[in-house]
């Protein structure tokens, strides 16, 4: 059994082709813009504002359910499963076996992860998931400390040690205005995945305000206030230095 904040079929961003995207409740990170803040603590939660409680305990068979539903929009567009939170790794048993059912049941697996956990979970995982979607926040380990609550050495490394396993990733890189978007931020960025093999695309997930308003919900802090989004402009600085 494993604790699940949110299921959500018919996507198309969280991996290739149509997917399904199944939340897990927990993370060791606190970046201080989350978009989904509800899903920091591994403990089901109630809203204070609304009648609404975040997290359900699932099985895995119950999980697979879910997915199995839409397995035919999988099979015509290349599609599948994606394992997201929170950070699902913070639930690694739970995590495995889905992976290893929507192995067995022919459905392409990606996992969506922080990178902040142990080599070795990540080292069980590698014959079990076809694509890893990777976050890359700061290169500096610093100012990734003060973002995040933990510094990037582990997450860089793991990055590492998959690109030498043969894994396949693809780098996202949640930007916020004025906070990790710098010329220097993103060219550090560029330069580590220049020296990456296995590299499939490097993707931007621009800040949105959305995780304040969730904050209010669940009565949560917010750690950072600033409600202004991207403007067209930092999005094409951003691509261009990226692409470079």
């Amino acid at each position: 059994m494993g604790i699940v904040f949110d299921i959500k079929r018919g996507g198309v961003k969280d991996g290739p082709g149509i997917r399904t995207s199944v939340f897990l409740k927990g993370c060791p990170l606190r970046c201080i813009w989350c978009h989904n803040p509800e899903s920091q603590a591994p403990e089901i939660q109630w809203a204070v504002t609304t009648d609404e409680v975040c997290g359900r305990e699932m099985s895995v068979e119950e999980v697979m359910a879910e997915v199995l539903r839409d397995a035919v929009f999988y099979r015509t567009s290349g599609g599948g499963v994606t394992f997201t939170g929170g950070e699902p790794m913070f639930q690694f048993e739970f995590l495995k076996a889905l992976c290893a059912a929507a192995r067995a049941a022919g459905v392409h697996v990606a996992v969506d992860t922080s990178g902040q956990a142990p080599w070795e979970q990540f080292a069980e995982l590698v014959p079990l998931v076809d694509l890893f979607l990777y976050d890359l926040k700061c290169m500096d380990s610093e100012r990734h400390a003060r973002f995040t609550g933990v510094s990037n050495d582990l997450i860089l490394e793991n990055l590492r040690r998959l690109d030498a396993a043969g894994a396949k990733f693809w780098i996202r890189c949640p930007l916020v205005p004025g906070l990790n978007d710098s010329d220097s931020d993103l060219a550090a960025i560029r330069a580590f995945a220049d020296t990456l093999h296995h590299m499939e695309k490097l993707e931007i997930c621009p800040y949105h305000p959305l995780g304040l308003e969730k904050c209010t919900k669940f009565g949560l802090a917010p750690r950072y206030a600033e409600k202004a989004q991207p403007t067209t402009a930092d999005l094409t600085r951003w691509r261009s230095a990226l692409a470079k």
